[in-house]
């Protein structure tokens, strides 16, 4: 009886890997698409790629005069993201590098646009707010949309 109560745990020990390894392997995928970089690295991409997408995640009330949007980039704010993704149709086989106030909701972008099959979304570390303390941050250009 002993023996049948150990051979049953580890069998459900065993299936619980198996899905627990089917799940990170989900996860992955669905991920694949969506990479952190720090701000160095962004710069150094938006600098060597004028076709690469900035795009702001940031709302209304986190843009302000010392963290103004940077320069060439489009803003969508993540709540408005879900139904806005659309205007971006342009870039999904195309580079696209997502700023936030601290890189938290470039995060949740970064994964909802690799979930739509956008093919290279990459977010920044820190956000707009490491960014600017590596000092990338600059007077603000005409913006990609009004």
């Amino acid at each position: 009886m002993k023996r049948r109560l150990l051979a049953g745990a580890a069998a459900a020990a065993t299936v619980a890997c198996l899905a627990c390894a089917t799940s990170r392997r989900v996860v992955a995928s669905l991920t694949a698409n969506c990479r952190e970089v720090q701000p160095g690295v962004a710069f150094e991409m938006m600098r060597d790629n004028p076709n690469i997408l900035a795009l702001d995640v940031r709302h209304a009330g986190e843009i302000t005069a010392a963290r103004p949007r940077l320069p060439r980039s489009r803003n969508i704010p993540l709540s408005e993201l879900p139904r806005r993704f659309g205007e971006l149709a342009a870039w999904q086989k195309g580079t696209i590098v997502i700023f936030s106030r601290d890189g938290a909701d470039a995060a949740s972008a970064c994964e909802f646009l690799a979930r739509q099959e956008f093919l290279y979304v990459s977010h920044v570390t820190g956000g707009v707010e490491g960014w600017a303390r590596r000092g990338f941050l600059r007077p603000a250009a005409p913006a990609a949309d009004p």
